[in-house]
């Protein structure tokens, strides 16, 4: 069995600034790369395949290949225009410009390639077909797939039959939809009438085409067997997002062959007219998988698929895995919502109205439960759990900071093994801001919503039974029903879907999971993996963003809460969403206007605007439909900003949208402190001013339901949480320093002390520029390289053995409470543990082991039951 360990190689990623400062001519180190950050780390892609393949040897650092970050600047664009023409030269090397991928458009990244293979490398990407003419934003999104990240599978290419896409017609759907309109107005310094076009929501019967397999195929066993093998999986993974060059989609396991000659077929015919046996058959994907149909067909006539192939084979492409399906077992049942979800339901509650509306709040307690409205109701689950760990309930403290079932359990950082090792470690002063960093950061992300429900994500496939059905040149029926879809993860009943990013109410999506016989039959393995199956004969997928299913993922959620809130709005879709920019010459000069053009992402601006609206409270009806008619407005808004580097179009917010940017409800300010500080300062400001000199606010306080669940974890928090590290402290040396040593050179002592403080400073310097990126693992790798180049400089300056240096630091940073401890555990964590098990009676083992179900021993902890030890005692309820 192979199994493919993840690659990681690091790469340079430079902002254009750097390149204007050396005038597109520079020279950079591989120390000042650490230092500014420039180096970053990245996983395995087709494309980083092809550039080890054309190199004729490996290498984890792609140096033919650089990224430029170059986000919209009209006092750059001179610039970015001059490297997308000429390139630029990095260290003697000159690089010329290659391609982006979906995501690095979205962050204004572009990718440069060396000029020694990039001919080479550009032909790999359009498989030996040079293109005259296209519409260039659709062609480059497809020529650059190959950039995205993912596991590549050795040795193992699938027999794979490409079929069309099926296409119907849903009649007759009262939808609300966009109508642009063409009005006068009088200009008050001329008098004369002008006309200017707006866009404007209208509510009918239209007709709906739809895709219901958009994006998805089926594979059969021996795919899923090989690619779970390779993936190291413990499990067979019935879900899994492809990749090959010109194809992106998702497909999932379905005993086709088996199902196909119940119903009497042994052969199936491709789109291109070749007949195959079934048995010969490993997957059956479709155009809407295959991106580069038309270019291939209108190339290779009925050969296209068989050229296709040959191409892979002669530049040896792999089979790619962008992502794959789960198993529950290493999933919670609770999920954290997010604004906008929660912002989408109607969770108001008169109470909080009313106390805001009579101007009462002085004398409403937010914390009386008696005063509980629907999210509060949801929000206690979370402080609950956050009160038991801050009480110091032992078992809350290690589930919560990441241990899930310590059999066979691989510790992710060396405070979780620390505190598995002894639990006494739980009170060690590093182990404790550990913990209080984890905590505050939940409890800030809770005041933004993002409090623990019932459900989970999924990745939405279309009906597999309907996908044979037409594969095989049936009329497709398949086997669920209108407003219906099937997750073998929830009992039968109402649930609701959300798909980020979700801006309108009517984007909820309240369907009924159902079981029947076919589904017993054929999908009863879908149980205990994240895979939830759509019907063929509604408007659930474009009614969620208009979502299809390469790959899209779906929060599916059963609490009743949830389910009662559905906000009862009629669907708005678009129903020109196949609008696209026009085909033009493939040259270098369209090429540039086309990265020109695609250098920013609004999606988070249009969110926002959402935000601002969806929070606002009035009682005027005319008021509360232009309010419900922009959010309309705002889901087209966003669906064209999403497609937007596909489809090179994009709508522009015209003033009375965007002018509620400048002021957005109060709970958001917690996602942006620079606001937030503002918003404070001019508070501090007005208190001293006359109502007519008083400052306009940055934000507003409205009753609505965010704002309410904002108060109402600033109030708990202040009640509940005392936010005072030293308490509670245990003096751990005697456990994490080795005793048999003799550490008392004081001189050595201080210079590792001047070591520690100088790490603290170089920690605190990068958290404060990567605040908002913690979890980026581009990141991890520089702190891991400066972490080494302080082990370096220990070594060389004092000169001793590095397991006494070790311990010379671990002592030193446990002089005191006040001393970071930072450098101790970066560097030699590894030594802290040793000597911890060393001083630990072995008997003092913890365990957390899940069960399947309520016990007398057992703890709920995100809708799952575990047993907890310590050493031979239970800990019990």
């Amino acid at each position: 069995m192979i199994i493919i360990k993840k690659v990681q190689y690091t790469l340079v990623k430079i902002p254009i600034r750097e390149l204007i400062d050396g005038d597109f001519n520079i020279q950079i180190n591989r120390d000042t790369e650490i230092k500014k950050e420039y180096l970053i780390k990245q996983g395995d892609s087709p494309l980083f395949d092809q550039i080890q393949r054309l190199r004729g040897e490996s290498s984890s650092h792609i140096s033919e290949l650089m990224l430029v970050v170059a986000k919209k600047n009209p006092k750059q664009e001179e610039s970015l225009r001059r490297i997308l023409n000429d390139g630029f030269t990095y260290n003697g090397i000159h690089y010329s410009r290659f391609g982006k991928s979906a995501s690095q458009g979205k962050d204004g990244i572009t990718a440069f390639v060396c000029d020694e293979i990039f001919d080479e490398l550009y032909l790999i990407t359009q498989m030996d077909i040079k293109i005259d003419e296209c519409v260039i934003s659709k062609y480059e999104a497809q020529r650059c797939l190959p950039f995205s990240s993912c596991t590549l599978i050795k040795d193992y290419m699938p027999n794979i039959v490409i079929i069309g896409e099926y296409e119907k017609t849903l009649k007759n759907q009262l939808i609300k939809y966009v109508v642009e309109r063409e009005k006068e107005f009088v200009d008050e310094n001329t008098g004369k009438k002008k006309k200017y076009k707006t866009r404007e929501i209208e509510e009918g019967l239209k007709d709906i085409g739809l895709s219901p397999f958009d994006g998805c195929g089926c594979h059969e066993e021996n795919f899923m067997n090989t690619v779970s093998e390779q993936l190291g999986l413990d499990y067979k993974v019935i879900g899994t997002q492809v990749r090959l060059p010109f194809i992106k989609g998702y497909s999932v396991y379905v005993p086709f062959k088996q199902i196909l000659k119940e119903w009497g077929y042994t052969t199936i015919t491709d789109i291109y007219g070749h007949i195959h046996n079934i048995d010969d058959v490993d997957c059956i994907w479709n155009i809407s998988m295959f991106k580069g149909h038309k270019i291939f067909k209108s190339t290779y006539g009925e050969n296209a698929w068989v050229e296709y192939m040959n191409t892979v084979r002669k530049y040896e492409f792999k089979l790619g895995i962008s992502k794959y399906s789960h198993h529950i077992k290493h999933l919670n049942k609770y999920t954290r919502m997010n604004f906008q979800y929660l912002q989408c339901l109607d969770l108001w509650n008169d109470k909080y109205v009313k106390c805001y509306t009579d101007k009462t709040k002085k004398d409403y307690d937010i914390l009386d439960s008696k005063n509980d409205g629907k999210i509060i109701k949801l929000a206690k689950y979370t402080t609950n759990m956050y009160e038991k760990i801050i009480k110091g309930d032992k078992f809350y403290t290690y589930k919560f900071m990441g241990i899930t079932d310590t059999e066979d359990y691989e510790p992710e950082s060396k405070y979780l093994e620390a505190a598995l090792v002894n639990d006494v470690m739980l009170k060690d002063p590093a182990v404790k801001q550990f913990i209080y960093r984890k905590l505050k950061k939940s409890i800030d992300e809770a005041k933004v919503g993002k409090i623990y429900c019932s459900g989970f994500y999924h990745t939405g496939v279309g009906d597999m039974i309907g996908y044979l059905q037409y594969a095989v040149g049936e009329e497709p029926v398949g086997c669920l029903g209108e407003r219906e879809l099937y997750t073998a993860n929830f009992e039968p009943g109402y649930c609701c879907s959300f798909r980020s990013p979700l801006v309108d109410p009517s984007e909820v999506n309240k369907i009924k999971i159902v079981r029947n016989d076919i589904l017993t039959k054929w999908f009863d393995y879908f149980k205990d993996q994240d895979v939830v199956m759509f019907n063929m004969y509604d408007v659930s997928a474009p009614q969620q963003g208009g979502a299809d299913f390469d790959g899209d993922i779906f929060y599916l959620s059963n609490d009743p809460i949830i389910i009662d809130s559905k906000i009862d709005k009629h669907i708005i879709l678009d129903i020109e969403d196949k609008v696209t920019a026009q085909s033009k010459p493939y040259t270098k000069e369209n090429l540039i206007e086309y990265e020109v053009m695609t250098r920013d992402n609004r999606i988070g601006e249009i969110t926002n605007v959402a935000t601002s609206i969806e929070n606002k409270y009035t009682t005027n009806p005319d008021i509360q439909k232009l309010y419900s008619d922009y959010s309309s407005l705002l889901r087209i808004f966003q669906g064209k900003e999403i497609d937007f580097l596909k489809t090179g179009f994009r709508w522009h917010m015209n003033s009375g949208l965007r002018k509620h940017l400048k002021q957005l409800p109060y709970f958001l300010l917690h996602n942006y402190p620079k606001k937030m500080k503002s918003y404070m300062n001019i508070i501090k400001k007005n208190r001293d001013v006359s109502d007519e000199g008083k400052e306009h606010l940055n934000a507003y306080h409205s009753p609505s339901p965010m704002n309410e669940l904002c108060d109402y974890i600033e109030t708990w928090e202040k009640k509940n949480i005392l936010w005072d590290n030293k308490i509670d402290l245990v003096d751990t040396r005697c456990l994490i320093i080795d005793n048999d040593l003799d550490l008392s050179d004081r001189k050595v002592l201080k210079k590792c002390r001047k070591f520690i403080n100088m790490y603290a400073v170089d920690i605190k310097q990068h958290l404060n520029l990567h605040r908002d990126k913690l979890d980026d693992e581009d990141h991890k790798f520089n702190m891991d390289e400066v972490v080494n180049d302080y082990k370096a400089e220990l070594l060389n300056e004092i000169g001793l053995p590095e397991n006494i240096i070790a311990n010379y630091v671990i002592k030193a940073s446990y002089f005191s409470v006040s001393i970071s401890k930072s450098l101790a555990w970066s560097a030699y964590g590894d030594y802290i543990i040793e000597n911890l098990k060393n001083n630990t009676n072995p008997k003092r083992n913890i365990s957390i082991r899940e069960v399947p179900y309520k016990t007398d021993n057992s703890y709920e902890y995100l809708g799952k039951y575990y047993e907890f030890e310590v050493g031979d005692t239970y800990l019990r309820l």
